[in-house]
């Protein structure tokens, strides 16, 4: 247990230093890391601006999924950014440490389990309820705006 807790929260001079050589640790995954962080920045913008109505039209149902998605996006390519730089400058600064590289790799797991479990279980209900309920605005009438109550004229 002390082991891990001293990887987790080794920085990656100080990782370099614990080996045969005293070269930093190597990190060898920061081309698939910014693609990530690129595309989870740059999607949630373009479906903001323009995707949302291209895509979904008036599909309210789908509108909401999506901007629930993109909402929780956002923040973690943000953070994954925030990660890169840290890691890349190699100080031994608190957000250099291992810890937040596989907090923030969890958290992306949580994500994609959460809408895993979404789309397998609930999404068929929800889908039914917004169909019926878009049966039953066709049948039941809208109700009339109140009327103006009119005002005395000047004399």
């Amino acid at each position: 247990m002390h082991g891990i807790v001293t990887w987790l929260f080794t920085d990656p001079q100080t990782a370099g230093l614990n080996t045969a050589s005293t070269k930093p640790e190597v990190f060898h995954f920061y081309l698939p890391w910014i693609i990530f962080c690129a595309l989870g920045l740059i999607l949630p913008f373009y479906y903001g601006m323009e995707g949302r109505k291209r895509f979904f039209g008036h599909h309210a149902l789908n509108k909401f999924i999506m901007n629930r998605i993109t909402n929780q996006l956002w923040p973690l390519a943000l953070v994954g950014f925030i990660l890169i730089g840290m890691r890349y400058a190699m100080d031994s600064t608190l957000f250099a440490w291992r810890v937040w590289r596989y907090g923030w790799a969890l958290w992306g797991l949580g994500l994609a389990i959460y809408w895993i479990y979404y789309f397998a279980f609930r999404y068929a209900n929800d889908r039914a309820w917004y169909k019926n309920k878009r049966t039953l605005e066709k049948y039941y009438p809208q109700p009339r705006a109140k009327r103006k109550t009119a005002k005395a004229g000047s004399r």
